[in-house]
């Protein structure tokens, strides 16, 4: 009988975790996005060039503002890398500042500004049925990731202007939240940068408009 026993917990004990179910996860983030207004993280950005087969890894910080759903506002900080940047997203505007050449390149994204936010927002503030419209979602099985156990989804694009940059978003779901612990980001020619969060802080403190903190003296140039 103990022999029995001792086998029947071996067996629950490596029983794998089953996946949520996309509608599950789908719900969870309908009822979550109207009350998402900030997002504050540590970042590990994985960059992997196909051409080149090269990896970079480069570490940094994430600030996000959603004033509204056609103002969003993020900054990326990786001042700290080797290629020293911080990069702002700003409406239709992106601004790349490095701080070794006290430059800011501006980059006018007016025709991609809906495309530019969906991508921002990918998880964080979007709801399920936002992300339903724009994609084929499934459940790809679950994985631990930044000492979450997550359901990994598949997401496949269904506009054809969105496949132009993008093949496929993979993105890691916690069981207990409405945002990703991870998202992977994959191109057509075999490009793919994966993000990990990590520290995430849904409420900030964030006064007035997010943007970079820049010297009075910074060179300007538009790309």
């Amino acid at each position: 009988m103990r022999i029995l026993l001792l086998a029947w917990c071996v067996l629950i004990s490596v029983n794998p975790l089953r996946a949520e179910s996309v509608e599950s996860i789908l719900s969870r983030m309908d009822q979550a996005a109207p009350s998402f207004h900030a997002l504050s993280a540590d970042v590990e950005m994985t960059t992997w060039t196909a051409i080149l087969q090269d990896t970079t890894v480069e570490n940094g910080t994430l600030k996000m503002q959603r004033k509204d759903p056609s103002n969003v506002r993020a900054v990326i900080d990786f001042s700290k890398e080797k290629d020293a940047r911080e990069i702002a997203f700003l409406g239709r505007i992106i601004e790349i500042y490095y701080p070794k050449l006290n430059l800011v390149q501006d980059y006018d994204m007016s025709k991609n500004t809906d495309v530019l936010n969906q991508f921002l927002l990918l998880g964080f503030g979007s709801s399920g049925k936002e992300l339903a419209q724009n994609y084929d979602i499934s459940a790809e099985g679950t994985e631990n990731v930044a000492g979450h156990t997550t359901t990994k989804l598949l997401l496949l694009p269904k506009s054809s202007k969105m496949k132009e940059t993008l093949s496929k978003i993979e993105m890691w779901i916690p069981e207990d939240a409405a945002n990703p612990v991870q998202q992977q980001f994959y191109g057509p020619s075999g490009n793919y940068r994966k993000i990990t969060y990590t520290h995430i802080n849904l409420h900030p403190a964030i006064k007035g408009n997010l943007e970079m903190k820049l010297p009075r003296n910074v060179k300007r140039r538009s790309g």
